[in-house]
């Protein structure tokens, strides 16, 4: 183990990190200085910025990805390194936005159907019953509910 490795290991050990995200964060350090074949410490912020450039356009990283290496190499250069760079201000996936699920009619109703005391099948019928006849009248009539 290098003492760069060596004294990142230590330095978030100390900050009570959980040591899956010690791991994670070392891999991060590790897979950017295999990239440019140096020691992450010799890396430039312009080498650090295409670095970034690359895990997104050309491995296709996820945003919680492209994050944990993100914040294991902002660690790495704030903490075990004491350096600031100001890369690490920009670099940051947007924030993926997902639509709510919504289930059918029939999938309501196979869950309700699994519930197995039947008052708390009463009460989710209820309250399911009365949010779909609101969402009907909303629909359908010109009345404020």
């Amino acid at each position: 183990m290098s003492a760069l490795r060596q004294r990142m290991t230590e330095d978030l050990q100390l900050r009570g990190m959980a040591p899956r995200t010690q791991e994670m964060y070392v891999r991060a350090v590790y897979q950017l200085a295999q990239h440019y074949n140096k020691s992450p410490d010799k890396i430039t912020e312009e080498e650090f910025r295409d670095y970034f450039l690359y895990i997104k356009n050309v491995k296709g990283y996820s945003r919680a990805t492209s994050t944990i290496a993100l914040c294991g190499i902002k660690f790495f250069y704030e903490h075990t390194l004491k350096r600031e760079w100001t890369t690490l201000t920009f670099v940051r996936a947007p924030r993926e936005k997902k639509l709510p699920v919504i289930l059918s009619r029939e999938e309501v109703q196979r869950i309700l159907q699994n519930i197995r005391l039947l008052r708390y099948r009463a009460c989710l019928q209820t309250i399911y019953d009365s949010v779909d006849l609101i969402a009907f009248l909303r629909c359908h009539c010109n009345c404020s509910i």
